[in-house]
């Protein structure tokens, strides 16, 4: 029984010594056991690299090592195409339940008459109206339209927890639906909305766990990371192709990390491979890429 890559004896060596065959058979049992053990949990080379940045200044360069970026819906249509060429996938930003105040499509919003209440934990953002069917032709025809025209292979689409509080689930998952419709060769990947996940499910290629792992820096209870956990499988019962995301953050913005937050980063993308999540951690005011 032979283990690839952790016996290393030249021919002339083996050729020189006898192993009895029952302690041969023990040797490559524990080698093998050793090289699973060493590979579990551990990111491979086909494990794609994931990286949030909503900074429209952040140079192209600085998405080098990653396959799937996501950045904001103002991020150059110039510096999209360039990371497109370099075989990676780009999403542009969409919240499906707020807007914020440097969006182009405010005025629209605000001539409607669909901006409803100012968001007080985000000052800049005002919640929608999306009950109102001019919110969603204005996703459908207008919005998406200038996303796929920049160029971007995907679209992020955040904020469905807000739309649970305020008891609108069902028009989100009606709008996600009519999203993939319309746009079937788009990448669609969703934050949150664990809890009816499983009803948009069919509809999105990623499902992203946000702050399931750390919250303030710290590692959740299990039992936090397990509740999201369980509604991420019950959405892949729905979409076996379903892909699952993770990101979690070490710190508010960028610092220098001491010796446990390092650690930490570790032990956090570790649980996020074992979980077989495509894995970042990152800085929650999201405006750089880590450079850890």
């Amino acid at each position: 029984m032979t283990c690839k890559g952790k016996l290393h004896l030249g021919s002339n060596v083996l050729a020189i010594i006898r192993f009895p065959s029952w302690l041969g058979i023990i040797v490559g049992v524990i080698s093998c056991c050793l090289a699973f053990n060493d590979s579990k949990g551990q990111e491979t080379s086909s494990t794609p690299k994931f990286i949030i940045c909503y900074n429209p200044s952040v140079p192209v360069q600085e998405f080098e090592a990653y396959d799937l970026v996501v950045v904001d819906f103002s991020y150059p249509s110039k510096s999209v195409a360039h990371l497109k060429r370099q075989g990676k996938t780009v999403f542009g930003y969409l919240s499906l339940g707020k807007v914020q105040k440097q969006r182009p499509f405010l005025l629209a919003i605000q001539a409607m008459g669909i901006g409803c209440e100012q968001d007080l934990q985000y000052p800049d953002s005002f919640r929608i109206d999306v009950t109102n069917s001019s919110w969603q032709a204005l996703v459908l025809d207008s919005i998406v339209p200038k996303m796929k025209k920049v160029g971007f292979d995907g679209i992020f689409l955040d904020d469905l927890d807000d739309l649970k509080v305020r008891k609108l689930e069902e028009r989100s998952v009606a709008l996600i639906e009519k999203i993939r419709a319309s746009n079937p060769e788009l990448q669609l990947m969703a934050n949150r909305g664990l809890e009816y996940s499983a009803k948009f499910a069919a509809s999105i290629d990623y499902l992203l766990l946000e702050s399931c792992f750390l919250l303030d820096g710290e590692k959740r209870k299990a039992a936090d990371t397990n509740w999201a956990l369980k509604w991420l499988a019950e959405a892949k019962k729905v979409n076996s192709r379903l892909k699952g995301v993770a990101i979690d953050y070490v710190s508010l913005r960028e610092q220098s990390l001491n010796k446990s937050q390092i650690q930490l980063i570790r032990d956090v993308r570790c649980s996020h491979v074992k979980n077989n999540l495509i894995s970042c951690v990152s800085f929650k005011d999201l405006q750089s890429v880590p450079r850890y």
